[in-house]
């Protein structure tokens, strides 16, 4: 009966949570962030961002239909770390864009604010990594809007948010006893339609972790506002025991061609990895009519050079390689000696000889290329032909050489 959760709502706040399922909230994973400006209003419920029922601040986030799932998501905090910097945002909204959240991948489409703190605003998508977090902006009790709607005894509908942890289940015990299971909508409210309700009656607020607060709810009149009798508890002790950190945009082994451009894992984000920047040539980035430096070699890049022109190789997001990699190696030969190929990768150039067998180089990105603090665009890897002939070159085993390898060589 409603009388007898008073106590144990006071045994609850002095014992803490009763645990009946065990979720990692520092775990972290894989997402990518871009940003919108419509952040009111959002599918979750909450209205203006800095309203009665917004989280009062503007670091948020529209998660990707497999993230948002079905509304689960609303209202939980999620740390990114991104290129520039680090953000905890709150879910308010689904984000609908097809291609980027209508897959399995989870992507998070951030406001304006925390787009410029996780990623900059010379970019309009980045690989960030993100973990769960309880919400640190959340202060007070969780609380509950009944809809603003035609309400009664035997439909009503209402929204649960200020909460620190994510919410797992809401169910109600009426006045006389009887206790119905929720279903929560996709708009993140959650709806009575199971017979009368007696009032007055509890809502039972589970969270992710199954601890329970009450909410006392004296009526079915819409547009309502109560308090619950608690908050969930913090879990800051486990926030912080796996610390992130940004993704790379490229192939952590260094990759930048392997039988073709490299593309780090299998992410499907047209901005990770190395794309062919070349202008004015055709480049051949899977030609298997010449066997490659070794037995893994498939295939490799190749292209007739005219003067002046060269293979381009560049990746769109920042790259800061100082302290993971240290040298740019590759493999080359020509179809004729050839003395006149210019290797670029910043404010310096190597003037590189090619034969017609495979010759290996290695250069310092410091010393050797000049390379700037940032590998990505507009930072651009040339292969240039400074001669007047034009011969054709191949290409085979480009790579960023790791510092762990450099230490081992």
């Amino acid at each position: 009966m409603i009388n007898s959760k008073i106590l144990s709502i006071v045994v609850l706040l002095l014992f803490g949570i009763v645990s009946v399922k065990s979720t990692d909230l520092s775990e972290c994973f894989d997402s990518r962030s871009t940003w919108y400006e419509a952040v009111e209003h959002g599918n979750c419920g909450y209205g203006p961002l800095m309203g009665p029922t917004g989280p009062g601040h503007r670091f948020i986030a529209a998660a990707a239909t497999s993230l948002y799932n079905g509304s689960a998501s609303c209202g939980e905090c999620f740390e990114i770390y991104g290129p520039s910097g680090t953000q905890q945002v709150v879910v308010v909204d689904q984000c609908p864009d097809p291609g980027w959240c209508d897959t399995d991948f989870p992507h998070l489409d951030l406001s304006p604010q925390a787009f410029e703190v996780v990623i900059g605003n010379s970019l309009g998508v980045a690989m960030t990594t993100v973990k769960k977090v309880a919400c640190d902006y959340v202060q007070g009790n969780i609380k509950l809007l009944m809809k603003d709607a035609d309400t009664t005894p035997s439909w009503f509908e209402f929204m649960v948010y200020n909460h620190r942890i994510g919410i797992d289940h809401i169910d109600i015990e009426t006045v006389d006893g009887k206790v119905y299971p929720l279903l929560r909508r996709l708009y993140n409210y959650w709806t009575f339609n199971q017979g009368v309700a007696t009032f007055p009656i509890v809502a039972r607020v589970y969270s992710i972790y199954g601890e329970r607060v009450d909410i006392y709810i004296q009526s079915p009149d819409g547009n309502k506002q109560y308090e619950g009798e608690g908050q969930f508890t913090d879990a800051n002790a486990k926030i912080f025991e796996d610390t992130c950190s940004a993704p790379l945009s490229v192939d952590k082994e260094g990759w930048i061609y392997n039988n073709g451009l490299v593309k780090p894992g299998n992410h499907p984000n047209p901005n990770l990895g190395w794309t062919d920047w070349s202008n004015g040539i055709t480049v051949n980035w899977n030609d298997s009519s010449t066997a490659g430096v070794d037995a893994d070699s498939k295939s490799v890049a190749s292209a007739t050079l005219g003067h002046n022109t060269g293979i381009q190789i560049g990746t769109d997001l920042p790259l800061n390689w100082s302290g993971i990699f240290t040298a740019l190696e590759f493999y080359v030969k020509s179809d004729s000696t050839f003395n006149d190929l210019i290797v670029e990768f910043g404010s310096k150039s190597k003037t590189t000889p090619v034969t017609s067998s495979w010759t290996h180089y290695s250069y310092s990105l410091d010393t050797d290329l000049g390379a700037p603090e940032s590998l990505g665009k507009p930072a651009v890897l040339k292969f240039r032909n400074a001669g007047s002939s034009s011969p054709k070159i191949y290409l085979d085993k480009i790579r960023l050489t790791p510092v762990a390898s450099s230490a081992s060589a």
